[in-house]
């Protein structure tokens, strides 16, 4: 097809009418339907499909964010300690010595603190998430399984009486954790149901 040199001069050609045809549905319809589905008529409060809200982070992810935020938060607690010990302790008036002995107590003191608390969270990640797996359950026992584990593990050179106190104060930390966790994450009401199935688990299956 030739075009004319009049269509070519004022721009009209067998293209010019594109914008004239109709597209079936219009783009409205798909920002309409969007904009009219009710969150709530969803199956499941926080997620679109239902299989969803059953699938569970990678052990790998939950190690990373478990261990690095240990880690600053120890840093921030040892260094606060460490800044309270230097004003405890150093009596010069030189600007300089000051100066050197705070910035050497908070990092004396937060490098302590944050390794300490990273590797016991590498030790309870690990062996909850382990657990779960095993166990192929997300639960509470997971968490109270994993904190006994690190307790023990913290103080196994420290003789059987003293690894087993320390069994006991880590399976009451891994609870702790978990029931913060789920609160964080699923609201208040997270305790109340987590105690009505750990008793169900226990007792109803008798």
């Amino acid at each position: 097809m030739i075009t004319s040199t009049n269509q070519v001069m004022s721009g009209e050609d067998q293209y010019s009418n594109l914008g004239a045809i109709p597209l079936t549905p219009p783009p409205q319809y798909y920002q309409q339907l969007a904009l009219n589905v009710n969150p709530e008529a969803l199956e499941g409060s926080q997620y679109v499909f239902a299989a969803d809200e059953k699938k569970k982070r990678p052990l790998h992810e939950i190690m990373f964010f478990g261990i690095g935020s240990s880690y600053l938060s120890g840093l921030c607690l040892g260094g606060v300690w460490g800044a309270i010990e230097h004003q405890q302790t150093f009596e010069s008036s030189s600007k300089l010595l000051r100066r050197n002995h705070c910035l050497n107590s908070i990092t004396k003191r937060g490098s302590f603190v944050g390794n300490s608390i990273a590797v016991l969270a590498l030790f309870y990640t690990a062996s909850s998430g382990i657990i779960g797996k095993v166990r192929d359950r997300d639960d509470l026992w997971n968490g109270i399984g994993g904190g006994s584990v690190t307790g023990g593990l913290y103080k196994c050179t420290k003789g059987v009486l003293q690894g087993s106190k320390f069994v006991g104060l880590g399976a009451l930390c891994g609870l702790g954790i978990n029931v913060i966790n789920g609160t964080l994450d699923q609201g208040m009401s997270y305790g109340p149901e987590v105690v009505k199935d750990t008793y169900s688990d226990l007792f109803d299956r008798r």
